[in-house]
């Protein structure tokens, strides 16, 4: 026995002196928007970048330890951002973010983890074009196909002179990551707190390593298997929204059907593409690009889930009837920054998780039929080096941890009944499902936090519901002193 004590004391010697060696910190401390300072812990954890690989690179993953003043704390919350490729250690720096979280720090200490090859190391596995665009990236797919294939060629290249490997850059290996560092920060057990992306990390984390999750609040839900979309997904959504516009007072006059009228502008933009200018994200100077069909589609695909965007799609499509184009310019603008650069991360981390042959079959059916085929999946990029998870990886979870769902009626991106398919294999769980919320709004409404923080406590939620008022349309014609949106200027 005594041998044994002593190989076990020796054992765990040996692992924090490995942690040490992985683990940097440095104190700080951030500033919320009511004046409170929290005193918090900046750091990296060293990770090999591809552990499949014995000679693999070791690449930092960055994170803020945010700490709790509750003498006696609950397990930890892991903050899990969306993307994949989004960062969320800013979130410390920003006063109005940082006052989100004082709540959980009175129950316990806050993670903000920027997954592998994010915020501060997203330049690794980050490229950007610096050549000349074509002028016909918004016109159709094939445009922008073509240089996607181009751009990705140019891509790799640059990643292999670097040293990236993306093989490594996998859900699993994210979720891996996530266990280092636990184990680093000496935590037994910790809580998830996913968003978009994260939700569908949090899934991984909470297959691979079930036995140190606490809770699990999952918010716009991406299952294992939903990376790859439904294509009449967004069909069914762009009739939801037109249901609503149609019986609206303030535009059926103008637009009594949305979805005809969105027919006759791609019809309109097929055969004449129409050119707008803009500011170069990359060099500032002025840009002409053509706009046609595929553009249209490809900003709706972004902006269709986002309930503070719907409601001036109507006028969008009135506007670029009318041969107003100013709404148009304004949305390429927004968005045209997506044509200049390749995140290797994001990319492979989606082209790895993937999905089931059964899937993909059922999209290409969709394909056939959806308004949307050409945007709701972007085309596989040529050549481009994806690790496979497999379909063990992609087959649901089983779990009793306890578990809070929350969805929006109006995310088109993960919508609600994502979050159930994903919740029948859960025996502890509440779904919330917020009415007239986007992808974006669901963490915003009034009683979220407050519902969040009574889940942790082991409250009883069931009595919870959650509706943001109906949505309201910007008038198509004229103005309303009550409704803006920022692509109409100044308020």
């Amino acid at each position: 026995m005594k041998s044994q004590l002593i190989f076990l004391l020796c054992f765990s010697i040996a692992i924090q002196s490995v942690f040490a060696q992985q683990l940097q910190m440095t104190a700080a401390t951030f500033t919320s928007e009511s004046g409170k300072e929290v005193l918090a812990e900046v750091g990296t954890i060293e990770v090999p970048e591809n552990r499949n690989n014995p000679n693999s690179a070791k690449i930092p993953v960055h994170f803020i330890k945010l700490k709790s003043s509750n003498p006696t704390p609950t397990s930890p919350i892991f903050y899990l951002e969306g993307g994949p490729g989004s960062s969320c250690t800013w979130q410390a720096s920003n006063p109005r973010y940082l006052e989100n979280w004082l709540p959980y720090l009175e129950l316990g200490d806050v993670i903000l983890v920027d997954q592998r090859g994010t915020g501060a190391e997203t330049e690794r596995t980050l490229f950007i074009w610096q050549k000349e665009l074509p002028k016909n990236l918004f016109v159709d797919a094939k445009a922008s196909q073509k240089h996607f294939n181009t751009m990705s060629h140019e891509a790799l290249k640059t990643f292999n002179d670097r040293g990236v490997d993306l093989q490594g850059y996998t859900t699993i290996e994210n979720a891996t990551d996530l266990d280092v560092l636990r184990q680093a920060l000496g935590y037994s057990k910790i809580s998830l707190f996913g968003f978009s992306y994260g939700t569908h990390l949090g899934q991984t984390y909470m297959k691979y390593y079930p036995d140190y999750v606490e809770n699990a609040i999952l918010i716009g839900v991406e299952g294992f298997n939903d990376t790859f979309k439904l294509p009449l997904a967004m069909d069914i959504q762009l009739h939801k929204i037109a249901l609503l516009s149609n019986n609206d007072a303030t535009i059926n006059k103008d637009i009594p059907d949305l979805v005809a009228l969105y027919k006759k502008v791609i019809t309109k933009l097929t055969t004449n593409p129409v050119e707008v200018e803009i500011t170069s994200a990359l060099t500032g100077a002025p840009l002409k690009v053509l706009v046609g069909s595929y553009g249209l589609n490809l900003i709706l695909r972004i902006d269709i889930g986002d309930a503070s965007d719907i409601p001036v799609l109507p006028k969008l499509l009135y506007s670029i009837d009318q041969g107003d184009y100013s709404l148009l310019q304004w949305f390429v603008q927004k968005r045209h920054q997506m044509v200049y650069g390749i995140h290797g991360m994001s990319i492979t981390m989606d082209a790895a998780s993937g999905a089931s042959a059964s899937r993909m079959v059922r999209i290409e059916e969709e394909n056939q039929k959806s308004f949307f085929k050409n945007v709701v999946n972007m085309s596989t990029l040529k050549n481009w080096p994806t690790p496979d998870v497999g379909e063990d990886f992609r087959a649901p979870l089983v779990t009793d941890i306890p578990t809070l769902f929350l969805s929006g009626t109006l995310d088109f991106n993960t919508p609600p009944y994502q979050a159930e398919q994903v919740r029948w294999g859960y025996t502890n769980s509440h779904h919330i499902v917020v009415k007239n919320a986007g992808h974006e709004q669901i963490v915003y409404h009034p009683k979220a936090q407050e519902t969040i923080l009574r889940f942790l406590k082991r409250e009883n939620i069931d009595d919870a519901t959650m509706s943001y008022p109906p949505l309201q349309f910007i008038p198509v014609t004229g103005t309303s002193k009550d409704l803006w949106h920022p692509s109409l200027g100044e308020e």
